[in-house]
């Protein structure tokens, strides 16, 4: 099994966590923060060691990725992307096929920035 090359996400300054941003905790620890009545707001991608393993949760990980990081434009994006959907990264457990990578990346960039991707519920 391949190690994710996260180096390159952090060394291009690409944003891959983040905190609720109107959500408020219940209470505060110094281990983290709890939301009583749970958050849509945080996401924290490639935390554990589980890979990408389908189409859908790579499309949802890119619009995630993309919606923390409005300053990049779709050329950014897509270099982005392809190097995440590169299976040699350790991103995902699938050889992503050039035009169907496009295709994810179009439907994309016809999508609303400003509006966060669905997230579970974190409790």
């Amino acid at each position: 099994m391949s190690h994710r090359k996260i180096e390159h996400l952090n060394d291009n300054r690409i944003i891959y966590r983040r905190l609720p941003v109107s959500d408020k905790p219940s209470h505060s620890f110094d281990w983290g923060y709890f939301y009583e009545d749970g958050t849509y707001e945080f996401y924290d991608l490639f935390r554990s060691k589980a890979l990408i393993n389908t189409y859908k949760s790579l499309r949802w990980h890119l619009r995630v990725i993309w919606h923390l990081n409005p300053q990049l434009n779709l050329e950014e994006f897509s270099k982005l992307s392809t190097f995440i959907a590169n299976k040699d990264n350790g991103f995902t457990t699938f050889t992503m096929q050039t035009d169907k990578l496009k295709n994810i990346i179009r439907d994309i960039d016809k999508t609303d920035l400003e509006e966060p991707p669905n997230n579970k519920y974190v409790r």
